[in-house]
């Protein structure tokens, strides 16, 4: 009946008769609903209620009606295609009133949902009155109602299309990476919750004592919830025996590097975004291309120049911004060069040499495509035990880098560290 017309007046009558509390109780979540599949009002409007059921006011702000309307650009077609060509499903003019996404990537897993909004600088753009609300506000208020924003400037586009695509394509595996491992998460959770619910129906039927089933219920439940919301700070003893050479040690704090995110401006008594890209800025840049490339290296250079700019206080890193930064930093550091890009080496290390595996902080992540192939040889070299298949130590180098399921387009790269360092020690 919800699909027919006059729907919504049956979803009206059955959420509005309440005089306390609704409880909703459904094996369908809003993410699951796709409005561009149908013209329902009854189905839209059960997709925004069980929304703010879930999530509470705030999805209120946040309600998109799917596409609005089509490519407001030759630009914006060009993208949609392109994007279209690798895969990713696109709507066009997403949003509320006149406030739309250019572009909106359909959530691989959850068609009803998107993973992300790619704004290119067409009609919507040129429509801005000013610089400011064009390049800060418009982001910053979409990014506050949930949004991830992926800008293509046409300049880039028109330049370097397929670099661009490259890029852009990165990105939302990365998104996508994120956002499988959330939802494995909360589905451990509630599972953790439903097993615990389990245990306390049997004890009931059984007739045990309820408060000692319950205690016990609500630990195994916690230590689910603990252990998938926190990636583990210990790997197996019997990995850490192997290192020492003997018996694990009692806590190895000691024995683990970690890799933690530098702030550039520690090394600069000020940045200054007006002098950014002038020559008598190079030195205090340099000091914070030195500092980052020290704390983090053999760090990334779209990683490097994504430091870089965050501590000019820009949410974007241009090719300018990129090209600024590795100009200086060649000059001074040696480079090892991958398929995902240049890196950076500290001048104490040997380029191409043995690197210690650093573990990501609690409930953070390493991007595979972000650590240089001798790093993930190292980790590759921790995990490999004689008994494991080769795809079980591919899983457990994805759950060291913070990852709880490893993907196709990733499984490449660790493939590839996994055979160096089998070769290396043969």
């Amino acid at each position: 009946p919800m699909n027919r017309t006059g729907g919504e007046r049956r979803l009206n009558v059955a959420i509005t008769r309440a005089r306390q509390e609704l409880r909703v109780f459904s094996t369908l979540k809003s993410e699951q609903i796709d409005l561009s599949r149908t013209q329902s009002h009854g189905v839209r409007d059960l997709k925004h209620f069980l929304e703010f059921a879930e999530r509470g006011p705030r999805a209120l702000f946040e309600v998109t009606h799917g596409s609005l309307g089509g490519f407001e650009s030759p630009f914006e077609e060009a993208v949609a295609g392109a994007l279209a060509a690798k895969g990713w499903v696109l709507h066009t003019q997403v949003g509320a009133s006149a406030f739309r996404i250019d572009l909106a990537v359909v959530h691989p897993d959850a068609p009803g949902a998107y993973l992300a909004g790619v704004e290119c600088d067409g009609a919507t753009y040129h429509r801005s009155a000013t610089a400011r609300d064009r390049d800060m506000l418009r982001e910053q208020v979409l990014r506050g109602l949930g949004w991830e924003i992926l800008r293509i400037w046409s300049t880039d586009w028109w330049v370097d299309p397929n670099g661009t695509l490259e890029r852009v394509c990165r990105q939302l595996d990365g998104l996508l990476e994120v956002s499988r491992v959330k939802r494995a998460l909360e589905a451990e959770k509630e599972a953790a919750a439903v097993e615990a619910q389990a245990v306390i129906e049997k004890a009931k039927t059984e007739g045990a004592d309820l408060a000692d089933v319950t205690d016990s219920s609500v630990d195994t439940a916690a230590q689910h919830s603990e252990a998938a919301e926190q990636p583990s700070d210990e790997a197996p003893e019997d990995v850490y025996a192997d290192l020492q050479g003997g018996t694990a040690p009692q806590t190895i704090e000691s024995q683990r590097r970690q890799y933690i995110e530098c702030d550039p401006t520690v090394a600069v008594d000020a940045c200054d975004q007006d002098a950014f890209f002038s020559s008598s800025y190079d030195e205090r840049l340099l000091a914070m291309i030195g500092h980052v490339v020290v704390t983090e290296g053999p760090v990334l250079d779209t990683v490097l120049a994504r430091r870089i700019s965050r501590a000019h206080g820009w949410q974007r890193t241009g090719s300018r911004i990129q090209e600024r930064v590795e100009q200086l930093a060649r000059q001074t550091y040696k480079t090892t060069e991958e398929d995902v890009g240049t890196f950076y080496w500290p001048e104490s290390m040997q380029p191409g040499g043995e690197v210690v595996f650093r573990w990501p902080e609690q409930n953070a992540q390493r991007s595979f495509n972000e650590v240089c192939i001798e790093e993930l040889m190292a980790l590759a070299v921790i995990v490999d035990k004689p008994r494991l298949s080769k795809e079980e130590i591919l899983v457990r180098m994805a759950r060291e880098l913070g990852v709880n399921q490893l993907r196709a387009a990733s499984r490449g790269r660790l493939e590839i560290a996994l055979r160096k360092a089998k070769d290396s020690d043969s």
